[in-house]
C-alpha cells in the first residue's frame, strides 16, 4: 500500500527521479544552482535593503570636479600628500588609501630631471634640491593611521613587503588555512611609501561566478603569508591593535579577530555585505577637502576611505542593489561589522536545503496521487510560497537559506510528473483505443456472422402460395432478436420469432442457440409445433449459467389450406391484417423458454383466408420510446397496420412498421432490437 502511495504510477516514478537527481546535485555539486541560489539572496538584498546606518565612514571621493580643480589622475604626490595631511587633522581614527602608487611621480624633481634633458647645470642642481613628492607624500602618511592598499597577483616573486602580523586561533596547525584565497605576490605602492604607511591591506576582490560583488575577503594569502584585507586593517587601525587573529579549524577559516571585534566568517575567510542604497552622505569631493571648504572636523573620530570616483577611472562594481564604487562597498561593509549587523550563510543550511527538498518534494508526490490536476498545481504554488516565507523569516535575522533550489527541485518534480502522467493516460488512453477498435471490429465481424444467420426472402421464393417479408435491426451491432423460416416440406412452412432476454454478444449467443435447436426439431420430424418449443425449452433450460431466456412466437403454415398452427411463448401478440383492419392474435401461450424447464406447450390454430397477413413482431416496435419517454404501444401498433393499403406486400407492410416506429421515435436512441416478420398467405388459386 505505502508502496503504491510513493512509487505507483510513471508519473511518482519520474517525479521521484527528478527530486533525487536534484537532491543529490545540491549535495554533490551545490555551484550548479548558484545563478537561483544569487537571484534569491540578490532579490532579499534589492527589497530588503539596510535602510540606516551610522555613517562611521566618510568617503572622499576624486571625482570628477576634483578632477576639474587639480586634473588628470594621477594627481602630483605632493597634492596627494596635500589631500593626506587636511584628512589627518581632523584626527580621523584611520585613513585607507585606495589604490597602488607603484609607479615613480614624473611631477617630482628627480623624476622630472630624468625626463627633462640638457639644462643649465645651475638649474639642475636648482631642481635637485628641492624636496622630493614622493618624500612629502610618505612624510603625510607617516603622521597618522594611514593604511595603504597592495593589490594580489597571480604571478611574480614572492612578496616581501611590509604585513600586519596576525595570530592564528583555534588550530593545531601553524600554517595558514587551506581555504584561504591565494595569490602568488603582491603589487605595492613604492617603497619609500609602503615603510611609512601603518597598515598594509588588500585591495584586490574577486566577485562571484555572475561578476557581482557579494562577498569581501577579511583575509587571504599572498604567497605563504596572511594579509587582512583593507577593512580589517582599517578596523585594526581604529582599535589601535598591533595584531589581528585568526580563527581557525580544520583548515577552514572561522571568523576574523580585530581588537575588541570578533567577525566571524565563511571557511574561505569572506563574509557577505548586507548592502544599502548608494548614500551620498558617504562622500565628500577632494576638490572640496583641498579647498577648504569641507575641514577637518568631518573626518574627527571617522574611517575615512580615499578613493577615485571620476567617470572614466572609478572602480564601479556591480552589487546586488546597483552599481557602486569600490570604496563604498568597503565602507558598508564597515558599518556592517560596526553595527553588528552581519549576514551570514550557516553551515549547516549546507544539509538543510537538501533535506528540505526532499522532504517537501514526498509530501507533494503523496499529496498529487490524492488530488486532480488543479489541486495539485495549488499545492505546488502553496508549497512555494511557503518557501518563500521561510526564506523571508531568516533574511529578518540576517541569515541567508536557499529556498530557491528546493522550490526548483519541487517545480521540477511536479512538471515531470505532470508530463509523465500524462504520457501514462495518452498511453492507456492509445490502448483503451486499440482494445475498443479491436472490439468494435470483432462487433462488427459478429454482426455480419448474426446477420448471415437470418434466412432471406430468397430462400422461399418461387412459391406463389406466399409473399413473406422479414426484418431485424439490433439496438446494439450484436442483437439478441432472431427470426426463421423455412419449408418442411412443399406444403409446410415453418417460421418462427423471438427475443432474448438482455442484449449484446450473451443475447446473440443464446438465441443462436434457440434457433437452431428449434429448426433441428423441425427438421427432424416433429410436426407439432408446440412440441417443437417443448423439446428446445427442455434442452437449453438444462445449461443457462446465464438465466436467460426467449420469448418466441412460433408457426406451422399449411401452405394447401391456410391453416395455421402456433405457440405463443411469451412473445408480444401478432397482428392478423383482413381485408385493411389488423387485428390481435388472442391466444393462451405459454412462458417464454427457459423460464419454467417442464412446461407443456400447447398448439392453437387459426385458419387464413386469401389475402390475409399475418405481422409477428418483438417489443422493440410496441416499446420503441420517443425523447419524452412515450412508448409507442399496442394500440398505435395496431392503427399503423389498419392504415396500410391491403394490396401492399410482405415487405411493403414490414418497411412501413419500420420507418413508423423511427418516425414516433425521433433522434432518440433505440431502447431494444426491433424484428418483424410478416407473411401473407394467397392462397393455392393464386397465379
Amino acid at each position: 500500500m505505502v508502496g503504491r502511495l510513493l512509487f505507483g504510477g510513471w508519473g511518482r516514478k519520474a517525479a521521484w527521479a527528478v527530486l533525487l537527481l536534484f537532491v543529490v546535485l545540491q549535495v554533490a555539486a551545490p555551484a550548479l544552482f548558484s545563478l537561483p541560489r544569487f537571484g534569491l539572496f540578490d532579490f532579499y538584498q534589492r527589497t530588503m535593503p539596510r535602510l540606516e546606518h551610522g555613517n562611521p565612514v566618510v568617503i572622499v571621493a576624486i571625482d570628477e570636479a576634483s578632477l576639474k580643480s587639480v586634473g588628470q589622475w594621477p594627481w602630483p604626490r605632493h597634492v596627494t600628500a596635500e589631500l593626506v595631511t587636511k584628512v589627518l587633522s581632523g584626527a580621523p581614527l584611520a585613513l585607507g588609501i585606495d589604490t597602488v602608487m607603484a609607479e615613480p611621480d614624473r611631477s617630482s624633481p628627480d623624476e622630472w630631471l630624468r625626463h627633462a634633458g640638457d639644462m643649465p647645470a645651475a638649474v639642475r642642481e636648482a631642481v635637485r634640491a628641492l624636496p622630493s613628492h614622493e618624500a612629502a607624500l610618505a612624510q603625510a602618511i607617516a603622521a597618522g593611521p594611514v593604511m595603504l592598499g597592495i593589490g594580489g597577483v597571480d604571478d611574480g616573486p614572492a612578496d616581501a613587503g611590509p604585513l600586519t602580523p596576525y595570530r592564528q586561533v583555534g588550530s593545531g596547525n601553524t600554517s595558514p588555512p587551506a581555504a584561504l584565497p591565494r595569490f602568488a605576490g603582491a603589487l605595492r605602492s613604492l617603497p619609500v611609501l609602503d615603510q611609512a604607511a601603518r597598515g598594509h591591506g588588500l585591495l584586490s576582490v574577486t566577485p562571484d561566478d555572475d561578476g557581482v560583488f557579494r562577498r569581501l575577503p577579511l583575509v587571504v594569502r599572498i604567497g605563504e603569508r596572511v594579509a587582512p584585507s583593507m577593512v580589517v586593517e582599517l578596523l585594526r587601525l581604529t582599535a589601535k591593535a598591533t595584531t589581528f587573529e585568526v580563527y581557525a579549524e580544520h583548515e577552514a577559516v572561522k571568523g576574523v579577530g580585530v581588537g575588541p571585534l570578533s567577525i566571524p566568517s565563511g571557511a574561505d575567510g569572506s563574509v557577505w555585505v548586507h548592502y544599502s542604497p548608494h548614500d551620498p552622505r558617504r562622500f565628500v569631493s577632494a576638490a572640496d577637502v583641498l579647498a577648504g571648504r569641507v575641514g577637518g572636523e568631518a573626518f574627527r573620530d571617522k574611517i575615512v576611505i580615499v578613493g577615485v570616483t571620476g567617470l572614466g577611472i572609478t572602480d564601479l562594481r556591480p552589487t546586488p542593489v546597483g552599481y557602486m564604487p569600490g570604496p563604498e562597498v568597503n565602507a558598508q561593509l564597515i558599518e556592517n561589522i560596526l553595527d553588528a549587523r552581519l549576514v551570514e550563510r550557516p553551515t549547516w543550511t549546507r544539509l538543510a536545503e537538501p533535506i528540505a527538498t526532499l522532504l517537501l518534494g514526498l509530501l507533494l508526490i503523496v499529496g498529487w496521487r490524492l488530488a486532480g490536476i488543479g489541486w495539485q498545481a495549488l499545492m505546488l504554488v502553496t508549497a512555494i510560497a511557503v518557501l518563500g516565507a521561510i526564506g523571508v523569516a531568516f533574511w529578518q535575522s540576517l541569515m541567508l537559506v536557499d529556498v530557491a533550489t528546493p522550490a526548483l527541485g519541487v517545480a521540477a518534480a511536479f512538471f515531470a510528473f505532470v508530463a509523465a502522467h500524462s504520457a501514462e493516460t495518452a498511453r492507456h488512453l492509445q490502448q483503451a483505443r486499440l482494445a475498443k477498435a479491436r472490439a468494435e471490429g470483432e462487433m462488427e465481424a459478429g454482426r455480419r456472422i448474426q446477420m448471415g444467420m437470418l434466412p432471406g426472402a430468397a430462400s422461399v421464393a418461387g412459391d406463389t402460395r406466399f409473399d413473406l417479408g422479414a426484418l431485424m435491426v439490433p439496438a446494439r451491432q450484436i442483437g439478441g432478436d432472431l427470426y426463421d423460416f423455412f419449408k418442411i416440406d412443399e406444403r409446410r412452412l415453418f417460421f418462427a420469432v423471438g427475443d432474448v432476454s438482455g442484449k449484446g454478444v450473451p443475447a446473440a449467443l443464446f438465441m443462436a442457440l434457440g434457433k437452431s435447436l428449434c429448426k433441428s426439431y423441425a427438421l427432424r420430424g416433429e410436426t407439432d409445433v408446440a412440441g417443437i418449443l417443448t423439446l428446445a425449452n427442455g434442452e437449453i433450460a438444462r445449461d443457462n449459467p446465464e438465466m436467460l431466456f426467449i420469448t418466441m412466437f412460433a408457426g406451422l403454415l399449411d401452405l394447401d389450406t391456410g391453416e395455421l398452427q402456433f405457440c405463443n411463448a411469451g412473445q408480444d401478440t401478432p397482428y392478423l391484417l383482413r381485408n385493411g383492419v389488423a387485428e390481435a392474435v388472442v391466444s393462451s401461450g405459454g412462458p417464454p423458454l427457459c423460464v419454467v424447464e417442464d412446461f407443456p406447450y400447447a398448439t392453437e390454430r387459426l385458419r387464413l383466408k386469401p389475402g390475409d397477413l399475418l405481422c409477428v413482431m418483438t417489443d422493440g416496435v410496441s416499446e420503441a420510446m420517443d425523447g419524452n419517454g412515450a412508448l409507442l404501444g399496442a394500440e398505435r401498433t395496431k392503427q399503423i397496420l389498419s392504415a396500410m393499403p391491403a394490396d401492399w406486400s410482405a415487405n411493403g407492410v414490414v418497411d412501413e412498421l419500420y420507418k413508423a416506429v423511427g418516425r414516433f421515435v425521433g433522434g432518440a436512441e433505440a431502447s431494444d432490437d426491433l424484428t418483424v416478420l410478416a407473411i401473407r398467405w394467397n392462397g393455392v388459386s393464386a397465379p
